[in-house]
């Protein structure tokens, strides 16, 4: 199965909650609608936190958190015009508030709604007054929906117009975004100027460290990229997540090896999550080497979570690896069950079991 798998989960609704500070309303008599709101929708209560949310905003119009709420409640739904909506509202009353951005931001990256996003963001364009955040986000939903011909200048110019009032974490953003469109049109002196740019904010941001890092590797200059993966491992406060970010940069640069050297660094980790432990399964595998080990990190995995057909492609790979045909058989058919046909990885798990059954033949017959 593919490396970076990215495999869909609930996370990114608390990414972007995260962004918001919801006040609980302690000890103030009664249940407020907003504090039943929260504790609903973390409790996976998506129906009821949404009425509880639009009640408290019948109280409260311009609460900017209740709208969140109720936009994250509309994504678990599968509501994503609702959503969009939502925040829409929520921009609208509320233009110049960063959070508000980062969660439109952290939704659409999961419900592949860009395309809402920038109808959204051009709409509220059409006030009166310039905004930079608006202008800068649409360079965002533009490059998001993989218009990168008019993402670029767009994104060029939000750079080159901030100004010292413009949320720190919305210019970082920005400027990442920017360095990954010069990324993916091989500009990578350009990126990691960009992207130096943004150091001058924070010097120890580890995802910047990495980035520039990743520049270096795409100009085949691995001397010239260690020290910033170095930096960023010595400043980051979340060793497993930056770790395995520079495992991924070094796997997309051809480098494998070095990919299992960082892998083993997050494996090292007791926050380790099962997905780390499959990448460097895979990444053994690949490299048919430490078979052994990959196969204790790939079946650590599949216990944590046994329908995860992207896990139990990368146990019945090192199965096959090792010989153990008929146990990767087997594990594939299960995996094939387990996936609706039509679904993201049913062609690819059919070709996975025509490869090991032609394989495992043409040994039985020689």
């Amino acid at each position: 199965m593919r490396l970076i798998t990215a495999l869909r989960r609930q996370h990114w609704l608390f990414a972007a909650l995260g962004v918001f500070v919801v006040q609980n309303h302690c000890g103030m008599p009664g249940v407020k609608h907003e504090q039943l709101a929260v504790h609903l929708l973390e409790r996976g209560q998506f129906e009821r936190a949404r009425r509880e949310a639009e009640r408290a905003l019948r109280e409260s119009p311009d609460d900017a958190d209740m709208r969140v709420i109720a936009a994250i409640a509309d994504a678990s739904l599968g509501n994503v015009d609702g959503s969009i909506g939502a925040l829409s509202e929520a921009l609208r009353r509320n233009p110049d508030d960063p959070r508000l951005y980062a969660a439109l931001r952290s939704l659409c990256t999961q419900a592949g709604c860009a395309e809402l996003a920038l109808e959204a963001l051009q709409e509220l364009q059409q006030a009166p007054g310039d905004n930079w955040y608006i202008d800068a986000n649409i360079g965002w939903a533009l490059a998001r929906s993989g218009d990168l011909e008019r993402a670029l200048p767009v994104l060029e110019a939000a750079v080159a117009q901030l100004t010292p009032d413009v949320d720190e974490t919305e210019q970082i953003v920005t400027h990442h975004q920017l360095s990954r469109l010069y990324l993916d049109t091989e500009r990578y002196a350009d990126a990691a100027r960009v992207l130096e740019g943004a150091l001058i904010l924070r010097p120890e941001d580890p995802r910047l460290l990495v980035g520039i890092g990743e520049c270096h590797l795409r100009q085949a200059d691995e001397e010239g990229a260690q020290p910033y993966f170095t930096r960023a491992l010595d400043a980051t406060e979340n060793r497993l997540e930056t770790a395995s970010l520079i495992a991924q940069v070094h796997y997309g640069a051809g480098l494998p090896r070095r990919a299992i050297d960082y892998y083993e660094v997050a494996a090292r980790e007791h926050t380790v999550t099962p997905l780390i432990l499959n990448n460097l399964a895979w990444t053994y595998a690949e490299e048919g080497i430490e078979l052994d080990r990959a196969a204790s990190l790939s079946l650590r995995a599949v216990k944590a979570d046994v329908d995860n057909v992207v896990y139990l492609d990368t146990y019945a790979e090192v199965l096959f690896r090792q010989g153990r045909a008929d146990q990767a058989i087997a594990l594939m058919h299960r995996a094939i069950d387990l996936e609706p046909e039509g679904g993201e990885h049913f062609d690819y798990l059919r070709e996975q079991l025509t490869r090991f059954e032609t394989r495992s033949a043409s040994l039985s017959g020689s």
